[in-house]
């Protein structure tokens, strides 16, 4: 869904809001937003143009002032002209690429971008943006056997729970993508370490070894004076037997 030129126009214009602001506002990335004001010619010195005004102007030929592109763009808003490409508003109702139908068809069922844009009618940017959007990582490119087949739950379990590797460690040795492994931890029910956990871990076996460290030469140390002092008790009690 294209934004509305009359209601950007009348928060750059009218109202004052900044540039950075618009994308906010209509739920997109403030590189989105001014990509629409640059396509619509709106900026903030700009004159107020009411699409019902632009649609009159360009049915009796008369110049509106703005530039072609800015003009092909709010008539194609105004459903005037037919547009070359599609726009949707990521996460709207309308929106044929939702998270739940990527999470599926893409980490399940291991579909590749060009087969999403080729079944939902969109372009392979537009999978690619709403993938990195809701971080669903395809892993490596082509098609991929189902997920259940290369980790199945008790390879996973060893992987994870009795060796200790990392979601990425366990990607990169099986071929999928880390946050394929995440969502088969949950369908497997198996319970998440905390994040930095392995750290901590390895941080405290370390410190625990230098610790038995410490009491072994503490213990050696202990050994060697006792034998010090047992050579001493036989040298002297030797004297003694020889006076």
């Amino acid at each position: 869904m294209r934004p509305d030129p009359d209601l950007l126009q009348r928060w750059v214009v009218l109202e004052g809001v900044p540039a950075a602001e618009v994308g906010p506002r209509l739920g997109l990335s403030r590189a989105s937003g001014y990509a629409w004001l640059s396509r619509y010619a709106i900026s903030a010195d700009g004159v107020f143009l009411a699409q019902e005004r632009l649609v009159a102007l360009w049915r009796a030929g008369r110049d509106s002032g703005l530039p072609p592109d800015a003009v092909r763009e709010r008539l194609v808003t105004a459903s005037v002209l037919v547009p070359d490409r599609s726009y949707f508003h990521v996460g709207a109702p309308d929106d044929p690429l939702p998270e739940a139908l990527l999470r599926d068809w893409v980490l399940r069922d291991g579909y590749t971008v060009a087969q999403v844009a080729a079944l939902t009618g969109t372009t392979h940017r537009q999978v690619r943006y709403r993938l990195a959007r809701y971080r669903l990582s395809p892993g490596r490119p082509g098609p991929r056997p189902r997920l259940h087949g290369v980790l199945p739950p008790e390879s996973l379990t060893r992987l994870y729970v009795h060796d200790g590797l990392s979601c990425p460690r366990i990607a990169e040795r099986t071929g999928v993508s880390a946050e394929s492994v995440r969502e088969l931890l949950v369908r497997y029910g198996i319970e998440r370490r905390p994040s930095g956990s392995r750290r901590a871990a390895g941080v405290t076996s370390k410190e625990k070894s230098r610790a038995a460290r410490r009491r072994a030469c503490e213990l050696v140390e202990r050994a060697a004076a006792a034998r010090r002092v047992a050579q001493r008790l036989i040298s002297s009690s030797g004297l003694l037997l020889r006076r």
